[in-house]
């Protein structure tokens, strides 16, 4: 759901919680670069409507930019998400994407550096772990403390922190402290997972998902229509028809398959060039009948 209007996001969460589809994403996009006048909510004010328009299906920020976040603060907020969505919160963390200098030049945060906002996301995974686990909860780290902090209500559950990991700062968090590793893109899926591996986490005993876009049509041609629609914006993360899922039913299936093969639990898609519960119905009649 990136870079779509607040009620087009509702839509989006409804038609997958009635396709039976598993969990519904919501982006970080502090600020919409291409499109700013979309209205483009804050990613947690999206999650708190998801919640509240849906009854069974997972929900989480796909990622949220810790380095943007006061991490004693988010874990009041997500202990709130999660109180809304009792059971159903995946706390997807990243350390900032592609936007994220633009995002803290136009927000008026300091630029840490790539090390620094690693170590932003291990201390906001401590604290957050801290404040729902003990009652009153007293943590210090370099860039936030609590005292005395009692967070009500808690989370019932445990809420598993899903990394988005690429380079090897974040991969080796990922092994030491993730519950599920997020890849961010498709072709670093194998790679990513030899990586864990060597870093000692072995594949069963992470959740592994991969993000794609998917730029789906009845055939190929309307495919091709559809990636048109979608524009360039849709080719931000590589090359669609190479390394997504994108084509006909038989082609967007055989993606997925291979995806799958490679390593890949679940497969988060970012439907592009047509409205996303169209996408969804296509890809419930049409795409998953074939694997």
């Amino acid at each position: 759901m990136h870079g779509v209007a607040f009620a087009d996001a509702l839509d989006a969460a409804r038609a997958a919680e009635r396709a039976g589809l598993a969990a519904a994403w919501v982006p970080d996009q502090l600020l919409n670069v291409g499109r700013p006048e979309a209205g483009v909510l804050p990613c947690e004010a999206v999650l708190a409507a998801v919640a509240a328009v849906t009854t069974r299906i997972s929900l989480g920020p796909l990622v949220l930019t810790t380095p943007f976040r006061h991490p004693p603060m988010l874990a009041k907020q997500m202990a709130g998400i999660e109180a809304l969505a009792p059971g159903r919160l995946l706390l997807g963390l990243g350390a900032g994407g592609m936007t994220y200098a633009d995002a803290a030049d136009a927000l008026g945060f300091e630029r840490l550096s790539g090390a620094d906002r690693v170590a932003h996301v291990e201390e906001t995974i401590d604290c957050l772990r801290t404040l729902w686990r003990e009652d009153p909860a007293d943590f210090e780290g370099r860039f936030a403390w609590a005292r005395a902090t009692r967070i009500h209500p808690r989370p019932l559950t445990h809420v598993p922190i899903v990394l988005a990991a690429e380079g090897p700062r974040m991969l080796e968090l990922t092994a030491r402290k993730a519950d599920a590793w997020s890849c961010p893109r498709p072709w670093g899926l194998a790679e990513g997972l030899d990586r864990l591996e060597a870093l000692g986490r072995p594949r069963d005993s992470l959740d592994v998902s991969v993000f794609a876009i998917a730029v789906l049509g009845a055939n190929e041609a309307d495919a091709a229509a559809a990636l048109k629609r979608a524009g360039p914006s849709a080719q931000l993360f590589g090359d669609v028809e190479e390394h997504h899922v994108f084509g006909g039913p038989e082609r967007a299936a055989a993606r997925i398959a291979k995806l799958h093969a490679e390593g890949a639990a679940q497969i988060t898609l970012d439907p592009r060039g047509r409205p996303a519960p169209e996408s969804i119905d296509l890809l419930v009649r049409e795409v998953l009948p074939l694997l």
